[in-house]
């Protein structure tokens, strides 16, 4: 039986979906005016004539299921008619252009939504695995438990069964958005209070610093870089506890979120956790986030110079445990039943075994009982040059040892009567310590502050378990109360022996460290001067060791460039004997890497008004010392002093020609006419070190121009012995000296006096000697490597480099770029002399051996057909050393040579295209390309090279550096 006509479900549907989507379109293009109302009126009148028309056709459509096509509309006619359907297409293009580009949006936004509750996926199975597999022996609530949980939320149910087309996701369209608005707004406003909370932390704004950061927190909790800028701020202002919440965080979201490890705030995490360790006295942390850091970024140096002091002071801390426990009469913990028994018996009497470390008793409370009586007298009671008595000692002692226990592990408390570490309360073996005398037993009581500091530096010298029970038992800060604050009716001659027992004290790191918050570094420096010989020595030795510690020595350096503490050590310096001098050299040289002391030394060459203390007079006196090694040291530390262009201007404007002088003398002191030394063995070698230190010294002074000037107008030929010395044979003198004193000459030969000077010695063929020999040396020695290279490929085992050959070969380099510098500078003016020079010394020959060696040994060079032809007829392999300003030099001079035609057939002769072409090519735009160019511009001037230039594409090359 037949029925009614129906539909298919899906054809419904799809008709259903596009009329509503046709519908969006026109009250989107209406809201946007892209459709306007006319064209919405006619679309009406199209759909209205449609229905008539399909109701008109509706009697013959036959009954049944399934639909029948439609018949065709009449054909309309008329201009208007074709004008509406062209509008009709070309809206519904345009309406379908703006869907597409609605629908990829959205989808957009769904796309970030779901990565973001992937992630969260993601992070919750890793919590789940995190809860399992927790350290339960751990006490205390795992806060970070709370920070690494991601809740499941409404944001679930949208992922369902979403896609572009469907009404659900229309549905939810509004939310999506909405959600992704909120989501950038949060992740802006983190980075808004990141951006905040660098420029205030730049202005030393901690406090905002880290407020501006938490609040960035707020907005984004997994934002990474915002938590380890939070623990830097919470580091500068010592909320070392929050400072390790705020990198386990990190640490958290690189695991928990992102699932690796790789990522440099994690490595500054890690860091910042084992700076807050270490504050906190958990070292042994410390040194495990450090190794972690350091498997991430193995070639991190700041890392493993920062894992070295955390393990040093792990096993500082680790002595002080065992030395508590020694003394708390534990014994040997590691042992139990017969084996620590057989352990005991095997030992000395009055001596344990603890974590591997033999802590011997006896001396110990020695150590205790002399320490107690250097604790400084209460107010009102005289001391007449005699320290207390040990009973009153131990008290004193008892009161030091506990301000130091906040930073270091308890000691057991001590009995009165000064029994110390050796009383029958430490065990039998400490009692039987306790009971044995030895002579420093005697100091007990009446006895002077030089007896019992003389005796405790017996003690001390060489055992560091004594050292750290030192500063444990309070007699480091006795020490350096006495020094600090020297109690009333102490004699000034207790200052020496004082300082010295700090310095023998300060041989142990930890009681290094200490030093700078016992106060005591200040009235060190002030017994520089004023307070005797022997305390100015002692306090010269304990600053000296103190600036071994990267901490401690910047503490110092700012103390001497403070008042008047770089004048106390100048004085030092200008009167004390030798030894002491060479001290306050070395001091002083390790603190001049840091600001405060160039400051300072700045600030003194600039007053200087030529006194005995002043910089000029005291470095000229250091210089012209009878003892070559003080010599020595003074010109090294000249030249890092000379390093500093501020502080080298005002050497140079106060004493610059005195100084270069000086140091002109030292520098050829010893040597004959032709530049080689007169003397042998010991002497020798000090000699030679002395020149070495001068010759560095004025080269780093030469940097300036007023530099430069001083050594060409140096009275007694100077310019003319460092001339003697760069030229010299190579057996004649080390190699070394012979580039530095190159390098001086190729600075004077800027000046017009240094280079009238070096003209006249007929510098332009003796420099192309030189140059010559440098590469006849480099070139041995590459054949030299490759040869070894070769036969250890051959062999089981490689051979190892010398070190020796290393320097050599340097040295080699420095000389051939020194000798090039000068040549270029002598020969830049166009003189037919000078270019008749170069040409005859067979200049054109070893500046194209220099080119080939530096391109070869440049890492650039490239398997380029121009490179290749260069090679042809070169050395197959360089020396490392020589690079782009030997290139750069070589090339501007055959640029000089190649302007005069006469010295064209020479160059075409030497092949001198090839080479040039591969450094132009492989320059990329640096000084040696343009400069090459430049050369090859010329040689084009002769039609062999010429053509040469085509074969190898270099008329395209030149015409990148230089315009025709």
């Amino acid at each position: 039986m037949a029925g009614p006509t129906v539909p298919e479900p899906s054809e419904d549907v799809e008709e259903f979906m596009e009329k509503v989507d046709e519908v969006s379109r026109l009250i989107e293009g209406l809201k946007a005016g892209t459709i306007s109302p006319d064209y919405i009126d006619s679309k009406m009148e199209q759909k209205k004539r449609k229905e008539e028309e399909r109701q008109q056709a509706e009697p013959q459509r036959p009954a049944g299921r399934g639909h029948v096509a439609a018949l065709p509309a009449p054909e309309s006619s008329g201009s208007t008619a074709a004008s509406s359907d062209a509008d009709v297409d070309q809206h519904a293009e345009v309406a379908a252009e703006a869907e597409a580009e609605r629908r990829e949006r959205a989808m957009q936004k769904v796309k970030e939504l779901m990565a973001s509750r992937e992630r969260k996926l993601h992070a919750r199975v890793r919590y789940e695995e995190y809860v399992k597999t927790q350290d339960k022996s751990r006490f205390g609530t795992d806060y970070n438990k709370w920070d690494i949980w991601c809740p499941e939320d409404e944001e679930d149910d949208i992922f369902n069964s979403m896609a572009p087309n469907t009404p659900q996701f229309k549905a939810m369209e509004k939310d999506i958005d909405e959600r992704h608005r909120q989501m950038v707004e949060r992740r802006q406003l983190a980075e808004r209070c990141r951006v905040a909370g660098n420029e205030a932390y730049a202005t030393k704004q901690y406090s905002e610093a880290l407020r501006c950061y938490q609040r960035g927190i707020e907005s984004e909790r997994t934002n990474m870089a915002l938590h380890a800028n939070a623990a830097m701020a919470a580091l500068k202002m010592s909320c070392f506890v929050q400072a390790v919440e705020h990198c386990d965080k990190v640490l958290s979201i690189a695991d928990f979120f992102h699932n690796s490890r790789k990522d440099a705030l994690v490595v500054k995490a890690l860091q910042r956790r084992a700076e807050a360790f270490r504050a906190l006295q958990q070292h042994s942390r410390a040194v495990e986030d450090l190794a972690s850091a350091q498997e991430l970024e193995p070639g991190n140096a700041e890392v493993a110079k920062q894992l070295a002091r955390a393990r040093q002071e792990d096993e500082e801390a680790r002595k002080q445990r065992a030395i508590a426990r020694a003394v708390a009469g534990k014994g040997p913990k590691s042992k139990a039943g017969e084996e620590g028994q057989a352990a005991a018996a095997s030992t000395p009497a009055g001596t344990v075994e603890v974590a591997g470390m033999t802590v011997d008793l006896g001396k110990l409370g020695h150590v205790e009982r002399l320490a107690s009586q250097l604790a400084p007298l209460e107010p009102g009671t005289s001391s007449s040059g005699t320290v207390r008595q040990a009973e009153a000692g131990a008290q004193g002692g008892a009161e030091a040892a506990s301000t130091s226990a906040s930073q270091s592990p308890a000691l057991p408390p001590r009995g009165k009567g000064g029994k110390g570490a050796g009383s029958s309360k430490a065990g039998p073996d400490a009692g039987a310590g306790a009971e044995q005398r030895g002579p420093q037993d005697s100091l007990t009581t009446g006895s002077t502050v030089a007896e019992a500091c003389a005796g405790l530096r017996q003690l001390l010298k060489g055992d560091d378990a004594c050292c750290v029970y030192y500063r444990e038992c309070g007699g480091l800060a006795h020490a350096a109360a006495r020094v600090a604050k020297p109690p009333p009716g102490q004699p000034p001659s207790d200052l020496a022996p004082l300082l010295l027992l700090l310095n023998d004290a300060a041989m142990n790191d930890g009681n290094l460290k200490q030093l700078p918050g016992l106060k005591v570094l200040p009235a060190v420096v002030s017994a520089l001067d004023g307070s005797g010989d022997a305390a100015a020595a002692a306090a010269a030795a304990l600053l000296c060791t103190s600036v071994t510690n990267e901490d401690v020595r910047k503490e110092v350096s700012r103390l001497l460039g403070a008042g008047e503490g770089l004048g106390r050590l100048l004085r030092l310096l200008a009167g004390a004997m030798p030894a002491v001098q060479g001290v306050g050299l070395a001091l002083l040289a390790n603190c001049m890497v840091d600001r405060p002391t160039k400051q300072a030394m700045t600030a003194a060459w600039r007053a200087d008004a030529g006194g005995t203390a002043a910089p000029g007079a005291t470095f000229r006196g250091l210089l012209g010392a009878p003892v070559p090694v003080l010599a020595e040291k003074a010109a090294v530390l000249l030249g890092n002093m000379a390093t500093d262009a501020p502080l080298r201007a005002e050497m140079l404007a106060s004493h610059g020609p005195e100084l270069v002088t000086e140091l002109l003398e030292l520098a050829t002191r010893g040597l004959g006419p032709s530049g080689s030394g007169q003397k042998g063995g010991a002497e020798a070698s000090e000699a030679a070190a002395l020149r070495q230190a001068a010759a560095t010294a004025l080269f780093n002074l030469t940097v300036d121009e007023a530099g430069q000037r001083a050594v060409a107008e140096a009275a007694g030929g100077g310019l003319t012995k460092l001339y003697a010395l760069a030229t010299a044979p190579p057996p004649q003198l080390d190699a070394a000296l012979s580039a530095r004193a190159a390098g001086i000459v190729a600075r004077a030969a800027k000046t017009a006096a240094g280079a009238a000077v070096l003209l006249g010695l007929g510098a332009v063929k003796g420099m192309t000697k030189a140059a010559s020999q440098a590469l006849d040396s480099l070139e041995a020695t590459a054949s030299a490597s490759a040869s070894t290279t070769a036969s250890a490929a051959g062999s089981a085992a490689p051979a190892a480099p010398s070190s020796g050959s290393g320097l050599e070969r340097e040295a080699q380099a420095a000389l051939l770029d020194a000798a090039i510098r000068t040549l270029t500078i002598l020969t830049t003016p166009d003189d037919p002399a000078l270019a008749a020079a170069l040409a005859d010394a067979g200049g054109v020959a070893t500046l194209l051996r220099a080119v080939r060696l530096a391109k070869l040994a440049s890492p650039a060079a490239t398997t380029s057909p121009a490179a290749a032809a260069s090679t042809a007829s070169g050395s197959s392999s360089g020396p490392q050393g020589a690079g782009e300003s030997v290139l750069a030099n070589a090339a501007l001079c055959l640029a000089g040579l190649a302007r005069r035609k006469e010295y064209l057939p020479a160059l075409r002769q030497a092949d001198a295209v090839p080479p040039l072409v591969a450094v132009a090519y492989e320059g990329k735009g640096n000084a040696a390309s343009k400069n090459a160019a430049i050369a090859l511009a010329r040689m084009a001037a002769d039609s062999a090279m010429l053509e040469k230039l085509r074969e190898l594409h270099g008329i395209e090359i030149i015409y990148q550096y230089v315009k025709p």
